[in-house]
């Protein structure tokens, strides 16, 4: 959006973008970006917002906050590989144990 300041910056799950553009759908019409981004975010978000935070809550005792702990709500991963892969652009090396501990959480909780 041309001449809008970015006040702050924080990262949401797919969840929480579509609980937002739905309270602005209720509100105006919503911009042709933004409907792009509604009907990704219904198509895409597959957890409520309990299931989400127990996730999120869990990846940050392991240390894994941010970004990552994000994209893994949004991804869901279903292998080791996708979990490497979302993980990869880190500034830490996960060993086996760890990401076996991330994937139990993830089943645990979808």
């Amino acid at each position: 959006m041309i001449g809008k300041d970015v006040e702050s910056e924080d990262f949401v799950s797919i969840h929480e973008v579509k609980k937002v553009l739905e309270e602005r759908k209720k509100q105006k019409e919503l911009t042709y970006e933004q409907q792009l981004a509604y009907d990704h975010a219904k198509k895409f978000s597959s957890l409520d917002k309990s299931s989400e935070d127990k996730i999120i809550k869990a990846l940050a005792a392991l240390d894994v906050k941010g970004k990552p702990a994000i994209k893994i709500v949004d991804v869901l991963p279903k292998n080791l590989m996708t979990l490497k892969q979302i993980l990869a652009h880190e500034n830490r090396n996960f060993s086996d144990a760890e990401l076996e501990k991330i994937m139990a959480i993830i089943k645990e909780n979808v």
